[in-house]
């Protein structure tokens, strides 16, 4: 079965490629549609609404099932922010200058280079604006969690089913680790040895990550699609 994810971002497309692996499921990216899709507004007050609205336009839009994604990261002391928001949080309130040069750097390089560069100069505004958030916080109050929605829909736009992953931990004091995106070099999750997401093995991040356990929640809907041919 030709599986639409319904996202741009190359990161949550390479761990979707991870996690399907073994089933009967190709997935396609809007990227190698015959047609450009137009982007979908993210504007929904939740992640399911999000993942959802996605799910069912690009399917529809697509004439194929399609897979959406919807997730964020949680902070206590910030009240749940950024929340939905997360992907474009600095681009809300810009805030001082970067505390980082990287930033800098991305910049030039999102100038030169195009929409994959420009989403990291955009993950490491979001990382420093987090960091500034929670300046001066010790360990027991900089609690957080990855969350995230999956949604499917049929290819007449029809919702199957969406569920809910959730991976627990905490902000870290600075960046460590190269692997992932978005706030992974912030994030220490529960249960892995005071490392970041980001220095974790693709392997060991997919065995605990809030899209993993998402993803296993929905398997078998997928496995069951799959057969009937979607």
């Amino acid at each position: 079965m030709d599986l639409l994810f319904a996202s741009t971002n190359p990161g949550k497309l390479k761990e979707l490629r991870r996690l399907v692996a073994g089933l009967p499921i190709r997935v396609v990216s809007p990227d190698e549609l015959p047609r450009a899709l137009p982007e979908v507004e993210e504007d929904g007050a939740t992640f399911q609404a999000n993942a959802e609205k996605k799910a069912s336009t690009y399917a529809r839009l697509a004439g194929m099932a399609a897979l959406a994604d919807d997730s964020g990261l949680a902070v206590d002391a910030l009240g749940g922010a950024p929340g939905v928001r997360s992907a474009r949080w600095s681009d809300e309130e810009p805030g001082p200058a970067p505390a980082s040069p990287v930033c800098d750097l991305a910049e030039a390089a999102a100038a030169e280079l195009g929409p994959v560069a420009g989403r990291g100069a955009r993950d490491e505004r979001n990382n420093d604006k987090l960091l500034r958030s929670l300046a001066g916080l010790p360990d027991e109050r900089r609690g957080a969690q990855y969350e995230a929605v999956l949604a499917v829909a049929r290819a007449d736009g029809s919702l199957v089913a969406s569920v809910a992953g959730v991976c627990r931990g905490r902000i870290g004091h600075a960046r460590r680790g190269t692997g992932g995106f978005g706030y992974d070099p912030l994030f220490v999750p529960d249960g892995q040895g005071g490392r970041t997401m980001a220095e974790l093995s693709a392997e060991e991040k997919d065995a605990i990550s809030h899209r993993g356990d998402a993803f296993r929640r929905i398997r078998s809907l997928l496995e069951r699609l799959a057969r009937e041919g979607a």
